[in-house]
């Protein structure tokens, strides 16, 4: 034995006490610190991430929209009667296309985008490319020459402002050609730009108020859209860094975390940049705060536990000399004294010890009993922690591959499974809560062996509101897809029904699956059978409902199985 054990072993009980507690209370306080801390910080993580995220989907969603509902205006324009007679009015030349010509094509422009904020400018180009309207209002509109108007496209282009020659702004330009709806003919070209400034609005919001710098890259890693923070048409150097082969993500840079997203209809990238320090910012506080109370609660423990420790150990030394009179043979119980409830009930029960020895023999013996009970009821609450670990191993496949659908049918049932478990610490529910779980158990069941097995449950309605232990089909459905339907080849059936026979109600599972050979049907019932499963649903039965209830296994190998289960008809606990 070392010197440090020898000094433990020597230490007052007091100490040991006072020592025990405050270890016992920094070790849990630092484990739940770090585990807390572990748990907030990675959930906060990917809510902050999936917040980022789910902005640039609205950015693009909203920037899709504008593009759209040019691209709508520019049918709309191309098929217009006025525009399709005045443009054919400039194909044909048997009349001259006049400046008033002009101006009402370019008021039916205005009568069709009715003032649109998002919209720059339209023009209408004829065959030959010259400008026939528009309502641009610089006092040089740009041409079109030189652009490859094969099919309907969107450049980027510099426009004048109105009446200043030596300033431009940035435009995105959807064009298009159009023709004749007689003959079929090129009649021209449309032009319809939205400036930079409109897309750049969408999510100057969030820039404005700290939350990092936004700008939209096209495929080569050009500026096509900012901010204000970068400028526009200058490479992003870190392009190559931070955008993979996927339509969204992120990445950590040095300093900053960068979200992205494509945007295919220009072969574009919406990106968020944020300064690493402000993202993970929250996260500190979060681990500040932990921390101070982990070292409040230890403090606090060091306190209580010292005066715990001698509360505990001053009754403890009178019962020890109490107990040396005992043994010279003094077997008068001891003075009642006003202790704690813990201390005042062993003094009770070692007066109850010497006063009545036959007392104690029956209190052990209910005593053991309730100790089996609160056994079965452990056992009971076992499958709990294994069957969620299932769920969320599949919740976690299902969002890896984005089956949103089945994810949320998978969620929506295991949070109804608890929901019935629970049921306010109660083991008693009525019968159809207890179908309600079994059905969501088995919808979980079915995403996880999808199209192995196919149900049905079948109870009349009047036995719906009597009360039976809970979880008691679980277990068995359980064994049936596990060690019977999920071996077979074929499709599995369960049938489950509820009846009643002779003020009695049994539950009934069948299956279709491999069934149980004598010989595992007698380890099923031996004692040393461990697992928990249906032998615990039996001792459950009995020890609630007493001997006469219970349940049955009939089976036969690779004929199924039947399980029953019999308790007594009750309105109520």
């Amino acid at each position: 034995m070392t010197a440090f054990s020898k000094k433990v072993h020597t230490l007052s009980i007091n100490t040991k006490i006072f020592l025990s507690i405050i270890l016992t209370s920094a070790i849990i306080i630092s484990l739940i610190f770090i585990i807390t801390s572990t748990i907030i910080v990675s959930r906060q993580f990917d809510l902050t991430t999936t917040s980022s995220l789910n902005e640039l989907n609205y950015i693009s969603k909203q920037l899709e929209f504008s593009l759209t509902t040019v691209e709508n205006f520019g049918k709309t324009i191309a098929v217009d009667p006025i525009v399709q007679e005045l443009a054919s009015k400039y194909y044909r030349k048997d009349q001259a296309f006049t400046y008033l010509d002009s101006i009402a094509l370019k008021n039916r422009i205005d009568t069709i985008i009715q003032s649109t904020k998002f919209i720059h400018s339209v023009s209408i180009y004829s065959c030959d490319r010259s400008l026939l309207a528009t309502t641009d209002t610089s006092a040089t509109p740009p041409d079109i020459l030189g652009i490859d108007i094969s099919k309907n496209i969107w450049v980027s282009r510099e426009k004048m402002l109105p009446y200043m020659v030596k300033d431009t702004i940035n435009v995105v330009s959807y064009l298009q050609d159009f023709y004749s709806y007689d003959l079929g003919q090129l009649l021209g070209y449309i032009e319809i730009s939205i400036p930079e400034t409109a897309i750049s609005d969408i999510y100057s919001y969030n820039t404005k108020h700290g939350y990092g710098n936004q700008f939209i890259l096209d495929k080569y890693g050009l500026i096509k859209s900012t901010d204000g923070f970068y400028k526009l048409y200058q490479y992003y150097v870190n392009f190559l860094d931070v955008v993979e082969n996927e339509s969204s993500g992120y990445t950590f840079l040095e300093d900053n975390i960068v979200f992205y997203r494509y945007f295919p209809k220009l072969d574009w990238y919406i990106m968020h940049e944020i300064n690493r320090n402000f993202f993970l910012k929250p996260f500190f506080t979060i681990i500040l705060l932990s921390a101070l109370i982990a070292l409040c609660g230890i403090a606090l423990a060091t306190i209580f536990s010292h005066k715990i420790s001698k509360t505990i150990t001053s009754p403890i030394h009178k019962l020890i000399g109490h107990i040396q009179h005992v043994i010279k043979g003094n077997w008068e119980p001891m003075e009642e004294l006003q202790v704690g409830e813990e201390i005042g009930f062993l003094y009770g029960e070692f007066n109850k010890m010497l006063t009545a020895q036959s007392k104690l023999t029956n209190d052990l013996i209910k005593e053991q009993k309730m100790k089996q009970k609160l056994s079965l009821d452990l056992l009971q609450q076992q499958i709990n922690p294994h069957f969620l670990y299932n769920a969320l191993d599949n919740i976690c496949s299902l969002a890896e591959i984005d089956e949103k659908e089945k994810l949320t049918d998978i969620v929506m049932n295991l949070s109804q499974f608890y929901r019935e478990i629970l049921n306010k610490g109660s083991s008693f529910i009525t019968i159809e809560n207890e179908l309600s779980i079994i059905e969501s158990y088995l919808h979980i069941m079915l995403i996880r062996y999808y199209n192995k097995f196919e149900y049905t449950i079948d109870c009349p309605d009047s036995l719906k509101d009597k009360i039976c232990l809970k979880l008691l089909l679980q277990p068995i459905v359980e064994n049936s897809i596990y060690h019977g339907i999920k071996e077979i080849e074929g499709k599995g059936i369960i049938r489950i029904s509820v009846r009643e026979s002779d003020n009695k109600i049994i539950f009934t599972v069948t299956d279709n699956g491999i069934g149980i050979t004598k010989e595992r049907l007698a380890t099923i019932w031996s004692e040393n059978e461990s697992s928990f499963g249906i032998t615990n649903i039996d001792k459950r039965v009995k020890l609630y409902y007493g001997k006469d209830y219970g349940l049955n296994i009939t089976s036969e190998p690779c004929m199924g199985c039947e399980v029953t289960v019999t308790i007594p008809k009750r309105d109520k606990i």
